[in-house]
């Protein structure tokens, strides 16, 4: 878990789309004319964890990047619904905002799973497609049980006494949150995302209850919400940490069916992939997006 620099407090709603917010990156060498690749980041992180592998891949590669903010994160609007086809809308509105025809999809963990969602529901939007670290089959049950995380980040904050300075309300929570976060690292991280927006009341920079409410769909049924979708036909790279149990055997096979082209890269590296091995993970990137699927100029 990462803090998230900056809050955005929006108020409690139902929404079909939200107007993503985006940074993008691009050199004087990138090929404009080329579907860019898009990124959309993992779970309670932001676009901002992305900065160093977009600069990079800006750099070194001939795609322009577009790094967003899901729905519930960062600077993106805050949404009572969190499913992957939420997330999936979100982006193919984002595409038509920018005017674009087609993307490179490139999704970390809960991103890859609403850009897998797109690929297979608009595969006219999406030329080709990188995983990073996830695909539709099971997920770890440590990372399934960490919805009980997002429970209590939604139950500890009505506790905060509302005239506590922000400091004296982190440090309020912390016996509640050390119950369950055990590493003092990631609980110290956690912490961080509490802030006070312009009223003084406290609020955390991710949107914990539509994320908790959302856990069903996102993390423990979304291979059955894929049913009955034709497979996505482009080219596919799904890049896997070894040293974390996303990406087994059996998730590859299941995610061949929807996913027929798929290539599977290992990297020495946790879930966080494109942090740990930065090098390696780029030029994966680069490589994989030399080509462009019926693009007239590369």
């Amino acid at each position: 878990m990462l803090r998230l620099p900056i809050l955005m407090v929006h108020s409690k709603r139902t929404c079909n789309t939200v107007k993503m917010n985006s940074t993008t990156y691009q050199m004087p060498h990138s090929q404009m004319n080329s579907p860019p690749i898009l990124v959309l980041h993992g779970l309670n992180l932001s676009g901002s964890n992305w900065r160093r592998s977009a600069r990079h891949m800006m750099k070194q590669g001939s795609r322009w990047l577009i790094v967003a903010d899901a729905r519930n994160h960062g600077e993106s609007p805050h949404c009572e619904s969190h499913t992957p086809a939420d997330m999936a809308a979100d982006v193919a509105a984002l595409i038509e905002d920018r005017m674009l025809k087609r993307i490179v999809a490139l999704g970390h963990g809960m991103g890859g799973r609403a850009l897998m969602t797109l690929a297979l529901t608009r595969p006219d939007l999406v030329e080709r497609i990188i995983v990073v670290d996830i695909t539709p089959g099971p997920l770890p049950p440590e990372v399934i049980n960490a919805a009980r995380l997002f429970k209590l980040m939604v139950d500890v904050l009505p506790k905060i006494p509302k005239d506590l300075s922000l400091q004296e309300g982190r440090t309020f929570i912390m016996p509640e949150l050390r119950k369950l976060i055990k590493n003092e690292t990631d609980l110290t991280l956690i912490v961080a995302n509490l802030q006070k927006d312009d009223n003084g009341c406290f609020a955390w920079s991710v949107n914990a209850k539509a994320i908790f409410d959302g856990w069903s769909q996102l993390m423990i049924r979304y291979e059955q919400s894929l049913k009955g979708l034709p497979p996505y036909q482009g080219e596919t790279l799904l890049i896997a940490g070894r040293k974390t149990k996303f990406v087994t055997p059996t998730n590859v096979k299941i995610m061949k069916k929807f996913f027929p082209k798929l290539h599977v890269e290992y990297l020495n590296a946790h879930h966080k992939v494109h942090v740990d091995q930065p090098q390696k993970f780029v030029q994966l990137v680069v490589d994989f997006t030399k080509i462009c699927t019926g693009c007239k100029m590369l």
